[in-house]
């Protein structure tokens, strides 16, 4: 049986106590061979020497693609599992057996105006829920009948609402994260408000502020045993040194000045102003050096060098300051945590994003390494579920 799944960038993982399976999305590589084969296809319009002078030249193997997973659920007591995912425009939710390739994926839903994040699922109900994203700054959060598709959203309003998660002990309640949207006087967006964590009933909607503060963001809510925990990470702007800013700006009118031309000539000339061999970016899927985990831009490799330096062989790329803490009591679980989850006896599995361990008894263990762990699930099934898709 499946204790926990991971998704790590685009690839996906499930531990069943003992070993780690791999394994990635079809419909993921389905979309790359399919635009990669419609690039090809129209080559001949958009590469070689003519298509530079009809100024419409395009190297198809210049293809990006901005994917990965948002979230990957044990469905079951095999080895069925549901995933999220993202790539470019296109965002959706599938079924899959992790051991059998050959099994096609079960399609859930698929989206172009939507976004789906992470989440949790209640395997006694085949009920899924997961932040749903509209637009560049809001999102809901949506309770999915698995099974036939079906889904309705339980919030609503400026917000950008995340991190669902039934509850194991009722599943009438859901706990989520939230995030209000700032904005100026010509209702143009200027910052989120730290994340707060709220409780949500199903059955009379009574909702319910949980936890806030003005110097912290909670998120990544999990309620177990009758307690409740969360990630804690500081809110506060660091300030950057006024005096070195004036100093910086001749340079960075030069930098700007100088990336200008490169792209000139390396339009018209095909070759950039340095040398070094091939391009850097190319042939890769998206940007790692910068990820967005609840509102919080990450540096991943300035944060793995800070780690590192600090004599931390097993060392991640998110803050010390990330906490994991149990909200009631204040305890501090873990440090410098991007995501958890707890499995129904106890064990918190845990990933710093390059890591994942287990945590039983204040006994700490490494399961494997990852490349960009975002998001661990562990099997739920809630007692008693609120049926909104009795309609």
């Amino acid at each position: 049986m499946i204790e926990f799944t991971f998704a790590d960038g685009e690839e996906m993982g499930a531990y069943d106590g003992k070993n780690v399976i791999t394994f990635k999305s079809a419909f993921i590589n389905n979309y790359k061979e399919n635009a990669h084969g419609i690039a090809r296809s129209k080559a001949w319009k958009t590469s070689g020497s003519g298509a530079i002078f009809r100024e419409n030249y395009n190297d198809p193997s210049d293809l990006t693609f901005d994917s990965s997973v948002t979230g990957v659920y044990p469905a079951g007591e095999g080895d069925e599992v549901i995933y999220s995912f993202r790539i470019n425009q296109t965002s959706g939710i599938y079924k899959k057996h992790v051991s059998d390739d050959k099994t096609p994926e079960t399609h859930v839903i698929n989206s172009v105006d939507m976004s789906f994040g992470g989440g949790s699922f209640n395997a006694a109900k085949g009920e899924l829920a997961v932040s749903m994203g509209r637009g560049y700054y809001n999102s809901d959060i949506a309770l999915f009948n698995v099974a036939t598709g079906d889904y309705k959203t339980v919030t609503e309003g400026d917000t950008a609402d995340e991190d669902p998660f039934i509850s194991d002990d009722n599943a009438d309640e859901i706990y989520y994260a939230s995030r209000a949207v700032g904005r100026d006087a010509h209702g143009e967006f200027v910052e989120f408000a730290p994340s707060a964590i709220y409780r949500l009933n199903l059955s009379t909607m009574q909702l319910d502020e949980v936890v806030s503060s003005p110097k912290y963001s909670y998120f990544r809510p999990v309620a177990h045993g009758g307690g409740l925990y969360a990630i804690k990470a500081p809110s506060g702007k660091r300030r950057g040194n006024p005096l070195l800013e004036i100093v910086l700006i001749p340079y960075r009118i030069l930098q700007g000045i100088v990336g200008f031309i490169n792209v000139f000539v390396n339009a018209f000339a095909g070759k950039s102003l340095t040398s070094g061999g091939a391009n850097p970016a190319r042939g890769r899927d998206y940007d790692s050096r910068k990820i967005a985990i609840a509102g919080n831009l990450i540096d991943v490799e300035r944060e793995a060098k800070a780690n590192a330096s600090k004599k931390d062989s097993d060392y991640g790329i998110v803050p010390k300051s990330w906490e994991l803490v149990n909200i009631q009591s204040g305890e501090v679980l873990a440090s410098g945590v991007a995501d958890y989850d707890i499995a129904p006896d106890g064990t918190i599995y845990y990933t710093n994003g390059r890591r994942i361990f287990s945590l039983k008894d204040g006994k700490r263990t490494k399961i494997c390494n990852t490349s960009l762990c975002l998001r661990i699930n562990c099997r739920h099934e809630g007692k008693v579920s609120a049926d909104l898709f009795n309609f």
